[in-house]
């Protein structure tokens, strides 16, 4: 049975005591949650009742009979407006038994008006004032309010906790995760490669350890031991079986592939904010473009904002190169931060495109640079896996996000939410300064290399190279950008649902990704069969788009979405790994450029996703734009799986023939 190591020990007893101590906590608070609901009704209701109070007895003091009130019925329904919670009004005569005014809300229009008081009872959660004038009771004020909306609002309230200890338990689990690899599994992992080292009798590096805990000055001890060792050794004959450095020992730092994951997780975060509000957003500042319709326009900024990413990825890619992962990190959470900002301020729509056009260029800058990170530190072997880590920290920033920025938006605004997301990309940049080591560049190491038009040419000529990019990866980012983040929300709030409802069914796409996706990897990396991953994946997809147009409405998208994140989770990560085994490189292409070109061209998916979405909405409505983007996807695997098959046979019969 294989032994739980001492750092994920720590994790999980950490995230136990969390996931208890969050559970009792929210049970507390829902309890008290509840206790407060019904007084904040009754207050409600007793103010609405003074209001009609004072209205009779002003009307009573000009000398107007109680019963000769008019249009007395149009007045109570005018207090109704705007309380989705108040549906009923009424001024009632006791001694005569019969209620002189009524009125009801639109939603109860279709009910029969109220004759008596068990009627009233019966429909509504009713409150009974008095109506006293001159120390007598002349009337009764009766306040009804929908018998089901307390319940509604505590389940609403309910599912919000529920969706804050997730996305606390992620983020300590990230937290948690980047403690135990700063503080024990690096110093070490640090301490026996030096140990290591000095067994092979190799002197001539130690390792430097910036933490200030106890295993970091242990290694730091070793260091200056093995740098005393290294002065003895060069003074007597047994150093000469020693290697030695000609000074001091050359100084490393010890970089580890999830270093990058908490500053990632904090960009994604802060930008993903906005996802389940941003169309309500966009539709806030709406203006009129010739040629457009209010769908397109409203989908626009989403996919300018996939355009200038795109655009920026090669150039921000060689920028990374030439200056570092640190220094290029900081700078794009720097530009992201300022874009998130600028956007709460910006008045019309040309603004808003020229603000989410410079977080695009900081967030392409943060998207390549963590991603050139992993690279930097993963082989061939493993870089399925280490990919899968790069999109479960973009994924679980994205989800985290989503479900919290739906939260805030109900309830300190959209402006404020995008000014909190700026914060965060800050802390980001600050948590680079503070933990990344810069890399000494090697002065042997050749330049960055330069992508060329015959680098395209080369690409866009090769069979692998097209199928996977236009029959599995464009349509993938087709359906995250047009149906994920611009008509899934809007469709949600067609159907009447809030900012917190959509966050939490966005939620849904992350989550499904953070668990599948990692497993997907190591499953896809040991079967070695990564062509089946991204079909099955196709597949999912398909039947996700297929799902929601099957069943309308609230239950039918949250299947779509968690189909989908399922599908992506399993079918996204072998994309890249299966096109640099089957791509050929040859005219000076190498595995840098390749990745490069890829990532860039399946970016159209990403830019016409929300335009594609947008003209289907506005010819054919909701359910049969989701019909067809499900055709579509369909399509598109049949094609990757008639075409691949018939590109592995052209293969094997040139392999026999040669």
């Amino acid at each position: 049975m294989k032994r739980i190591s001492l750092s994920g020990s720590v994790v999980f007893i950490a995230v136990l005591v969390i996931v208890m101590g969050t559970a009792v906590s929210a049970g507390i608070s829902l309890g008290l949650i509840k206790d407060s609901l019904k007084p904040a009704q009754q207050v409600k209701a007793a103010t609405v009742a003074q209001s009609a109070d004072r209205l009779v007895l002003h009307l009573l003091d000009q000398g107007v009979p109680l019963g000769r009130f008019g249009r007395m019925d149009q007045v109570l329904a005018s207090r109704l407006k705007g309380h989705a919670d108040l549906e009923y009004l009424a001024i009632y005569q006791p001694d005569q038994n019969r209620i002189l005014y009524q009125a009801q809300a639109d939603t109860t229009a279709l009910l029969p008006p109220v004759t008596s008081l068990m009627m009233a009872e019966k429909q509504f959660a009713l409150y009974r004032y008095p109506l006293m004038q001159n120390g007598q009771q002349i009337a009764e004020i009766w306040v009804g309010f929908d018998p089901g909306f307390m319940a509604q609002v505590f389940e609403e309230i309910g599912y919000d906790i529920a969706t804050i200890l997730v996305v606390t338990l992620l983020l300590a689990m990230e937290l948690l995760m980047f403690i135990t690899t700063y503080h024990i599994k690096t110093p070490m992992l640090g301490i026996h490669t030096m140990l290591d080292k000095v067994a092979e009798k190799d002197l001539r590096e130690v390792v430097y350890f910036p933490g200030k805990d106890e295993l970091s000055h242990l290694g730091n001890r070793v260091a200056a031991a093995m740098g005393s060792m290294t002065t003895r050794l060069r003074n007597v004959a047994l150093g000469n079986g020693y290697q030695l450095p000609e000074g001091e020992p050359r100084r490393v730092g010890l970089t580890r592939l999830s270093f990058v994951r908490p500053p990632l997780f904090l960009v994604i975060f802060s930008e993903s904010m906005s996802l389940s509000f941003f169309p309500a957003y966009v539709n806030a500042l709406y203006e009129p473009i010739a040629g457009l319709s209010p769908t397109m326009v409203v989908g626009l900024p989403i996919s300018v904002f996939m355009l200038v990413w795109a655009l920026s990825l090669p150039v921000a890619g060689q920028w990374s190169d030439s200056v570092g992962r640190k220094k290029a990190f900081m700078v794009g959470a720097g530009l992201t931060a300022v874009g998130l900002l600028l956007t709460a301020w910006c008045d019309n729509l040309w603004q808003l495109l020229i603000v989410r056009s410079i977080t695009a260029v900081g967030y392409g800058v943060v998207f390549i640079t963590a991603q050139g990170y992993v690279t930097d530190n993963t082989t061939v072997e493993n870089r399925t896996r280490g990919m899968a880590m790069f999109l479960s920290g973009f994924f679980s920033g994205s989800l985290c996000g989503a479900a919290i920025g739906g939260i805030l938006s109900d309830r300190i605004g959209f402006e404020a939410t995008f000014m909190l997301s700026a914060t965060l990309s800050l802390v980001s940049a600050v948590f680079v300064m503070q933990f990344f080591e810069a890399k000494e560049k090697d002065p042997d190491a050749p330049p960055p290399a330069v992508l060329s038009f015959s680098d395209f040419t080369t690409l866009l000529t090769d069979k692998y190279f097209l199928l996977i990019t236009f029959l599995s990866a464009i349509p993938a980012k087709l359906l995250l950008t047009g149906f994920l983040y611009y008509a899934g929300p809007v469709y949600l709030n067609e159907l009447g649902a809030n900012q917190s409802s959509v966050g939490r069914i966005l939620m849904a796409y992350g989550l499904a990704i953070v668990l599948i996706s990692p497993l997907s990897a190591w499953l896809g990396d040991r079967l070695k069969n990564k062509s089946a991953f991204i079909m099955f994946g196709g597949g999912l997809s398909a039947l996700a788009l297929f799902a929601v147009y099957l069943i309308p409405g609230v239950y039918g998208m949250f299947t779509g979405v968690l189909l989908l994140g399922v599908a992506h989770g399993v079918g996204v990560s072998p994309q890249l790994s299966l096109l640099t085994e089957k791509v050929k490189l040859k005219n000076g292409l190498t595995l840098g450029k390749t990745i490069g070109i890829f990532r860039l061209t399946e970016r159209i998916g990403n830019i016409a996703g929300p335009l594609v979405a947008a003209t289907l909405i506005s010819f054919m409505g909701f359910q049969n734009s989701f019909l067809w983007l499900s055709s579509g996807v369909a399509a598109s695997l049949i094609l990757l799986v008639v075409l691949y098959s018939m590109f592995r046979s052209m293969d094997q019969r040139q392999l026999q023939e040669v």
